[in-house]
């Protein structure tokens, strides 16, 4: 048996949920007629609040932060222009290396005009698809910067 007085916070723990309360604390709340007081205020005062309505604003709280927030500036941009640069630029360095350097391609000599073609043109694909899934990515996350 308990022979001093509860905290308050074991009180209220034992007020919140006297199933799981401990067993000592239970049994001195059934001596101690000072603590058994101090439980059934707690547990008055629980009941209270949870009688008491849920708190709802008057206003739309979501609209009056949306125009607070400052607007996206779109900026108009040369992005298209940008990748059709850099495509040219790609292109013409491999179209004058072909053209200026022959003597440094000997491996080429015993492959076919056409498969050459063929792997720089799929190389350039590839190249230029990687390039553009990032530039994407890029855009992506600017414009959810630019947002905030």
């Amino acid at each position: 048996m308990l022979t001093k007085h509860c905290t308050d916070d074991e009180l209220q723990q034992y007020a919140v949920d006297k199933q799981h309360g401990e067993n000592r604390i239970a049994e001195h709340i059934h001596i101690c007629d000072a603590c058994r007081m101090k439980v059934e205020v707690y547990e008055m005062m629980i009941t209270g609040i949870k009688q008491q309505p849920q708190p709802a604003f008057d206003f739309d709280l979501a609209e009056m932060v949306l125009q607070q927030l400052p607007l996206p500036n779109p900026k108009a941009s040369n992005d298209k222009w940008l990748i059709w640069l850099l495509a040219t630029i790609a292109i013409g360095f491999i179209v004058a290396s072909f053209y200026f350097l022959p003597k440094y391609f000997d491996f080429f000599q015993g492959i076919r005009i056409i498969l050459i073609y063929l792997i720089v043109i799929t190389a350039v694909t590839i190249l230029a698809y990687v390039f553009m899934d990032m530039y994407k990515k890029y855009r992506q996350e600017m414009k959810v910067l630019d947002l905030y």
